[in-house]
Order: structure tokens, then C-alpha cells, then sequence
């Protein structure tokens, strides 16, 4: 008998280097491709062997979604879903779900194992090979190492691609979420400089998020959906691709539409500055000053020139988090405060059996609404 209802899905998190930019080669290509990625959205050629569907890697440099149905073979489907039934019925999953960080003790965050997400993440790692269907999990991996190459050529992202024996590069986990359980609103990577300290830790950050659901005959009526909230049509980024430049990630937006990043490397004062790109990739310099990150909370709008600060959005979380100032007009100005972002133009996506589903990790917002289904299987 089952313990109770449950959602898994396999969630999978791509890490790319914060390094300088290397060289590779890129997928199907003897050119070399730039570590950083340019500012170019096209899609790359169309391959046979793709694993991808024309214009999602478009998508997902515009700051969308790409969404591809039926992705994972049945087989497979079928060997993920029993190994991670086995491994929560032998305790193997741990509470794992989003709270309220700025509150470092769990026990005031409200967390619940009944109502937050749960992780598998495996001993050493997904491969670990004393629990469960270490097999099947691999065979899943060589997959993702596919697919890996080809957002890393697709996206001009090439660190992306390959991992080294004491670098590893990606993170895949299941994750599982009871009745009642669900995520709230949140970006999967921030700017380094906005963590403080800690931020430069570690040598990777997530670059593009993976999910690909295990859920057979799940219908919308019972929840579990994910609700992302790209930006509307009008909005994408067309020109200039979203998330990072050069090594610099995004932390606003200007206008709507154009990606703002923030460079803490190449300033001959050792500062900070905001700057986007135009349409032929040029650096167009938007703070008024180099600047010191300030401790936080943080507030870029302040930074710009006053010709800018009206049409700027700063990327941000719903929750509290004290990485980010909080407008005191927000609620006068939610168009262009990330914490008042509505959700008009959200997309859900039902957690159906072999979706797969990328987005970039910087840029969008995401949830999991509530499960409210009743029987007892994997399914969201």
C-alpha cells in the first residue's frame, strides 16, 4: 500500500561555469563557440538526430518555455516512475520544498512534509547505485547528456555540455509533492553579487532548468500544474538573448523587453555597472556611476541614470527575500515591480507522463500550484 497520493517528477538543473569564457566545438560543427552567449536569438540548424522541436531553443532565448510532449521513451517512463515509488517507500526522500529563506530556521518557516516538495537526490548522486533502479536512472542520463549538448550549441552556452570527472556541471533529482503539497512563485538563479559572500562559493550556477514528469493520465482537475509566467508576446526578447551576457547575469529589465545585466568583473574601478545590448550586440552602459553592490536589500533602479529608472523592472522573487528592496509603490506600479508580477499571461502545464519542459533559469518565474488529486499514484 502506498503511503499516500504523490507527485514525481524528475527535476533537472543545468549548471554552467561562472568562469571566463572558453572555446568549444560546437554540436555537428568544427567551429569554435564562445563560453559566453551572444546576442543572437536565432535557432540553430535543424538536425535529424534533434532532440528538440524547431524553435524551442528559440524559445527559451527569448525567455519562454519550450514544451515538448511524449518526450521520454514509455520504457523508461514506466522504469523512473517504479524506482521512485521503491525509493519513497524505503524513506529515500527528503523535504526539499521552497520557504521563506530569509528566515533561516525551518521551524518558523511553516514547512510541512505534507505540504512541501520532497527530494531524491541519491547518495554521491543521481548515479548512486545502492538504491533503487541505478540503470534506468543512467539511461535517463545519457539522455540528458544529449540534450545537454545540444542546448549548449543551441544557446551558445558550451559549458553547458560536458562534465569533467572532479566537475560536475548538471543536478538531477525527483522530486515529489503529497496532496495538499505544492511550490511557491520563484527564479532559480540570482546574480552571485546579490547573495553576498556566499554567492561566490561555488564554481557553477544554473544556466537552464529541466523538468520531465513521470505522471500517467493525469487529469487538470487535480492540480499539480506548473504555472510559469513568461513575458507576454510583445515582451520577448527578440534581439538580445535573456539570462546572461559575457558571463553577466540578468537582473532586470528595460522597457519590457530588454535584458538589463549587471557586470562586477570588467570595470577598470573595480565596481559595478548596468548595461544592455542593441541590436548589433553593442554594450550600452545604463547605471550613472560604477557602484559597490550594496549589502542587502537591493534596490538597482537607484544605480541607473533618471532617464531609465521609470522603464526599468527589477527580476525578483513573490516571496520574502532580502536579496531584493521592496518598492514602497509597488502596488501603484506592479508592472514594473518583479514582486507584483500578475500572472495574466501565465502558462500551466499539466504534469502529463514524458513532458519535457526548459526554460532559462535566471529570467523565469515559476510555481507549482497545489495537488488535489486523491489516488494513491505518481501523479501530479
Amino acid at each position: 500500500m502506498m503511503p499516500a497520493n504523490f507527485l514525481a517528477t524528475t527535476y533537472v538543473v543545468i549548471f554552467s561555469l561562472i568562469s571566463s569564457p572558453i572555446t568549444t566545438t560546437a554540436l555537428g560543427s568544427s567551429s569554435s563557440v564562445a563560453a559566453d552567449n551572444n546576442a543572437s536569438c536565432k535557432s540553430p540548424p535543424s538536425s535529424t538526430s534533434s532532440l528538440l522541436s524547431p524553435g524551442s531553443i528559440e524559445n527559451i532565448a527569448q525567455g519562454g518555455v519550450a514544451i515538448e510532449h511524449n518526450w521520454l521513451p514509455p520504457h523508461l517512463i514506466e522504469a523512473l516512475r517504479k524506482d521512485a515509488r521503491s525509493l519513497f517507500q524505503s524513506g529515500q526522500f527528503q523535504p526539499d520544498g521552497l520557504t521563506n529563506t530569509a528566515i533561516r530556521d525551518r521551524s518558523e518557516q511553516g514547512f510541512s512534509q505534507k505540504a512541501d516538495r520532497q527530494t531524491f537526490r541519491g547518495g554521491a548522486d543521481w548515479s548512486s547505485h545502492d538504491v533503487g533502479n541505478a540503470s534506468a536512472r543512467m539511461e535517463f542520463a545519457d539522455r540528458m547528456a544529449e540534450l545537454r549538448q545540444e542546448l549548449a550549441a543551441g544557446l551558445n552556452r558550451p559549458t553547458l555540455a560536458t562534465d569533467t570527472p572532479d566537475q560536475r556541471k548538471h543536478e538531477m533529482t525527483y522530486n515529489w509533492y503529497e496532496p495538499g503539497a505544492k511550490l511557491g512563485r520563484h527564479l532559480d538563479e540570482h546574480h552571485e553579487e546579490t547573495k553576498g559572500v556566499k554567492g561566490w562559493m561555488l564554481p557553477t550556477r544554473r544556466s537552464v532548468t529541466w523538468l520531465v514528469y513521470l505522471n500517467e493520465g493525469w487529469k487538470e482537475e487535480e492540480g499539480g500544474a506548473l504555472r510559469t509566467l513568461p513575458r507576454p508576446d510583445h515582451q520577448l526578447s527578440t534581439a538580445v538573448q535573456v539570462g546572461a551576457h559575457g558571463g553577466n547575469l540578468q537582473v532586470g529589465w528595460l522597457d519590457e523587453r530588454h535584458p538589463v545585466f549587471l557586470d562586477c568583473f570588467s570595470r577598470p574601478s573595480g565596481g559595478a555597472v548596468l548595461y544592455q545590448l542593441d541590436e548589433d550586440g553593442e554594450i550600452i552602459i545604463l547605471s550613472s556611476r560604477d557602484f559597490d553592490v550594496p549589502r542587502q536589500p537591493i534596490d538597482f533602479k537607484q544605480f541607473l541614470t533618471e532617464e531609465h529608472q521609470s522603464s526599468f523592472e527589477q527580476i525578483s522573487t513573490s516571496r520574502l527575500d532580502p536579496r531584493f528592496a521592496k518598492s514602497a509603490t509597488a502596488a501603484a506600479t506592479s508592472a514594473k515591480v518583479g514582486n507584483a508580477i500578475d500572472e495574466t499571461h501565465a502558462l500551466d502545464i499539466t504534469p502529463a507522463a514524458g513532458t519535457l519542459v526548459l526554460f532559462d533559469s535566471v529570467t523565469l518565474p515559476h510555481r507549482v500550484k497545489e495537488v488535489t488529486g486523491k489516488r494513491q499514484r505518481i501523479a501530479a
